[in-house]
């Protein structure tokens, strides 16, 4: 790991332990044991800071969703293993995104949450449209593809997320893939 990636991980801890709105660049400094003009070597502002650690995340949660589906052979399994990674990461991170819902941002921080939000919720219908087309191509599904299927997939892993880790709802998330990814493949009829 570089210096700037192994900054931006104790830079994460600052962030969680100080919040957006108080947390100053000495605290980040003092977190990743260097002095402050060290931290100006490599970043200009904690905003920079905060928006280089967003994309390290997501661009490591892409990553790691891409390589975990891969590996996975049939169609049921790299929807169940797209599912649960994501729930799963999602959950790991939660006193991360809480720290943006707790707290108020400026405009700017919420134009670039968003924009970068948007660019996820893309990449992940990307993912999982790639995985229903791959199995209509090897002729493991049979159903015309649309935009529909792939966000219903989407909207049940961002709902069992919020439902039971953000509304503290007592679901069995196992059981709420392994219903939708039947109801996916053989209907509710």
């Amino acid at each position: 790991m570089d210096r700037q990636s192994e900054i931006l991980k104790a830079a994460e801890h600052a962030f969680l332990k100080f919040g957006l709105e108080k947390i100053t660049l000495d605290d980040i400094a003092q977190e990743c044991g260097i002095n402050k003009t060290a931290l100006y070597y490599y970043f200009r502002s904690k905003e920079e800071i905060l928006a280089k650690m967003i994309l390290l995340k997501m661009n490591e949660f892409e990553e790691q969703l891409q390589n975990a589906v891969k590996k996975a052979e049939t169609v049921r399994e790299k929807l169940r293993t797209y599912m649960s990674l994501k729930i799963s990461m999602m959950k790991e991170n939660l006193p991360f995104f809480k720290l943006f819902e707790n707290e108020g941002l400026p405009v700017k921080a919420k134009k670039f949450l968003e924009e970068h939000r948007k660019h996820l919720m893309e990449t992940d219908f990307s993912l999982v449209k790639g995985i229903i087309e791959q199995g209509i191509q090897n002729k493991k599904v049979s159903y015309e593809l649309n935009d529909s299927l792939v966000l219903m997939i989407l909207g049940v892993t961002y709902g069992s997320f919020i439902g039971r880790f953000l509304e503290e709802a007592n679901w069995d998330i196992d059981e709420m893939i392994d219903t939708s990814i039947e109801v996916i493949f053989n209907g509710i009829g």
